[in-house]
């Protein structure tokens, strides 16, 4: 079946998920494995937006966002994976 996106683009949709799975996987992987970075990135963007965002409990923050940059880089692994084997 041909992907109703293959003429909207120049590159090929498996080209396009790819770039989308390395980005998130980058992002997932600084996320867990330095989530301190993560969050200063977190709250320098809502200072752009005149917010100040701080975390009650930090250790649990930082837990959680090791957490969830795991889930993120596993998801778009498996993004990857499958975009390889559909495209």
């Amino acid at each position: 079946m041909q992907c109703p996106l293959s003429g909207c683009f120049v590159f090929s949709p498996k080209v396009i998920f790819l770039m989308i799975a390395l980005i998130g996987f980058v992002l997932g992987a600084v996320s867990a494995f330095r989530p301190e970075r993560s969050i200063a990135f977190y709250q320098r963007i809502m200072k752009y937006f005149n917010w100040k965002a701080e975390p009650i409990d930090a250790a649990k923050e930082l837990r959680n966002t090791r957490i969830l940059g795991l889930w993120l880089a596993g998801l778009n692994l498996a993004l990857a994976v499958f975009a390889g084997m559909k495209f």
